[in-house]
């Protein structure tokens, strides 16, 4: 398989080259419906009888008081600052029981976590709760603004408020999934890799070396290079000739120039050297390529 066949492949499979490393969104969530509740006790409690939503997810934010809720046949006690998820097709029952006691829901649907199934932002072998902390005050706040947004009868409403959703399922990621130092840390090397990878797209006529790329990106080579083939499915090297040989094929279907040119602009210094990494990239000769 030839390296640009093994790049679109990657992608594909990854959802875009950009995207699937930088996220673990691959669907991004739509907003249905949502509300607040406040209940002061006695007669006026939170109480929903067991039942379940085969269409959509829906998250409880509980902002004061206290509940016992039943998900998937397993009873948990939450309070201020917990969030829940009833994920799709999941039974479910909920009840206040220290007042008073507040909340907000959310419903949507188009969610999709990595492989997790559809609209589960948590796996089933994980408890479909987690702590704001600190962060309490940002998530409510943007879950109270998506709901507003979704009451104005403006233009494009629900498309703001499915944007402010998104926001609130990339801040929770980050508790959920980015809890741990060491995965926040790979963030800056990620960015590092991504300016390498744009170094060579842009500059790839240049002598570029593992040692310039690793200067410029203030990473140790070695690491540089096991990080790139992680990320981006090929050493820098590689998807430097990758850049090269596209270029060169843009050249040769576009212009007149020689083949020998067409190898000095796109970083050869020896034609023959060229020739050998085109044939072995494409399969065919650059003039073989020109004519078909």
């Amino acid at each position: 398989m030839n390296l640009g066949k093994k790049l679109f492949i990657l992608a594909a499979m990854r959802g875009g080259l950009y995207l699937a490393d930088s996220t673990l969104f691959r669907g991004q969530p739509i907003y249905i419906a949502g509300s607040s509740f406040d209940m002061a006790g006695g007669d006026n409690r939170f109480n929903l009888e067991l039942h379940k939503h085969d269409a959509n997810s829906e998250m409880l934010l509980i902002e004061e008081g206290e509940g016992e809720f039943e998900i998937d046949g397993r009873s948990y006690t939450a309070g201020a600052g917990s969030m829940l998820f009833y994920h799709r097709g999941i039974w479910h029952k909920e009840q206040s029981t220290k007042h008073p006691f507040r909340c907000t829901y959310v419903g949507f649907t188009g969610l999709q976590i990595g492989e997790l199934e559809r609209d589960f932002f948590l796996s089933r072998d994980r408890v479909p709760i987690i702590q704001l902390h600190d962060q309490l005050p940002v998530i409510r706040k943007l879950m109270r603004d998506t709901i507003a947004e979704s009451h104005k009868f403006e233009p494009e409403a629900q498309m703001i408020a499915s944007h402010y959703l998104g926001i609130i399922f990339a801040k929770l990621a980050r508790i959920a999934y980015y809890g741990d130092e060491a995965q926040r840390s790979r963030f800056p090397a990620k960015e590092a890799v991504w300016k390498a990878k744009r170094i060579i797209e842009e500059n790839y006529s240049a002598p570029l070396t593992l040692d310039s790329l690793a200067e410029e990106t203030y990473l140790n080579k070695y690491h540089l290079a096991h990080l790139f083939k992680e990320l981006v499915g090929v050493s820098p090297i590689q998807f430097l000739i990758y850049c090269r040989i596209e270029a060169a094929k843009r050249y040769l279907r576009t212009t007149s120039l020689q083949v020998k040119e067409i190898a000095e602009i796109v970083g050869y210094q020896s034609e023959p050297s060229f020739y050998n990494v085109f044939m072995k990239v494409s399969g065919v000769t650059p003039r073989k390529y020109r004519e078909g």
